[in-house]
């Protein structure tokens, strides 16, 4: 066998693990960006609540809503689902 043979082919099998790596890297990343929504969305709506002083029953509800879609996302993220 030629070296530029034996060099192609170590090239491909890097190149196919690489791409195996990035694939799930990918994956995670877009669940990390899912978990930080989420986080966000919390904050707002917390603000948003605190905003006049009072908090209604409503805003209760909407803010349990994000927490649990919080807890859904990190469940996601770590396996758990």
């Amino acid at each position: 066998m030629d070296i530029s043979v034996i060099i192609s082919l170590v090239l491909t099998v890097v190149a196919t693990v690489a791409g195996g790596f990035w694939l799930k890297a990918k994956g995670k990343l877009s669940q990390v960006k899912t978990l930080v929504k989420e986080a966000v969305d919390i904050i707002t709506v917390a603000v948003e609540a605190l905003d006049d002083n009072q908090v209604s029953s409503d805003e209760i509800e909407n803010l349990k809503l994000q927490v649990t879609e919080f807890k859904a996302a990190l469940k996601a993220l770590i396996g758990k689902v």
